[in-house]
């Protein structure tokens, strides 16, 4: 009867964990990106649609969760994409001590194995690197 029991409270005790997928499998490793995509992003309301061209036909299109200015050098946009089981892209503006500007941010989904990552390139423009989500994100489950 022990055996039986305890058999029973592992079995609760154990989660159906979903099988994670690349989102960005048909993408290259690295979009380039001019910056001004960026600074269009950060003149966007709360709610408002956008579509960020990605290169190769692909664009990035969501809905402005947020845009807040944190401190006196720092602004971030987050927007939340449906067409991407909702994953986010958290970027941010950063006005340096010299008063240029840098953005950095990520496009995510706890529920897949890739992500983005903004990333300087040469000559003040951007690009979008891809990354292994599990570089990034700790594994929370307990089994």
């Amino acid at each position: 009867m022990l055996l039986l029991c305890l058999s029973t409270a592992v079995g609760f005790s154990q989660q159906n964990v979903a099988a994670k997928t690349r989102l960005f499998a048909t993408l290259p490793d690295r979009i380039d990106l001019n910056s001004d995509v960026f600074k269009n992003v950060m003149t966007l309301a709360e709610g408002a649609a956008i579509a960020i061209p990605m290169g190769d036909g692909y664009t990035f299109q969501g809905i402005v969760l947020s845009n807040e200015i944190k401190y006196s050098n720092l602004q971030s946009v987050t927007i939340r994409s449906a067409n991407l089981d909702n994953s986010f892209f958290s970027i941010s503006k950063i006005t340096n001590a010299d008063n240029s500007i840098s953005y950095t941010g990520r496009i995510m989904n706890n529920n897949a194995l890739d992500g983005y990552e903004i990333k300087k390139a040469e000559a003040g423009n951007y690009k979008l690197q891809k990354f292994e989500t599990a570089r990034i994100l700790q594994d929370c489950s307990y089994n």
